[in-house]
């Protein structure tokens, strides 16, 4: 059985009413940072002289055996903790920013507010200097 837009409206609207908009941003930033770790993770890059595709790393030790099942899973749960870590702190600083309680009216009406928003994700996760 799968799910209908209906359903999917219902969850989404039962969700924030539970954690709110804070609520719904970090869960987003979780996963997008979960997200962008696995798919660095996943596309580690050869230097250009090595021919093959080496994605599959993410999966084996350095001495080329395969990690069990049961060890990524927890290497990903753990990312997941972090990831929610970070999320936590980003969707604080963007709170302190003023720039959460703009997000749902103004960002389709102003786009500074979309561009404050990646300023201030910027000015933590982008060393300056």
């Amino acid at each position: 059985m799968s799910a209908t837009k209906e359903d999917a409206e219902r969850n989404l609207n039962e969700f924030l009413q539970m954690h709110g908009r804070k609520g719904f941003l970090k869960l987003f930033v979780t996963n997008y940072l979960f997200e962008l770790v696995m798919y660095y993770l996943h596309s580690e890059k050869s230097e250009p002289a090595v021919q093959e595709d080496t994605g599959y790393r993410f999966y084996v030790d350095g001495k080329d055996r395969v990690y069990p099942a049961q060890k990524i899973d927890t290497f990903k749960k753990e990312l997941k903790i972090e990831c929610g870590k970070k999320a936590e702190t980003i969707v604080a600083f963007i709170k302190e920013k003023g720039l959460l309680e703009r997000l749902e009216d103004e960002i389709l009406e102003d786009p500074n507010v979309a561009q404050q928003i990646v300023d201030a994700f910027e000015s933590m996760v982008v060393p300056r200097g």
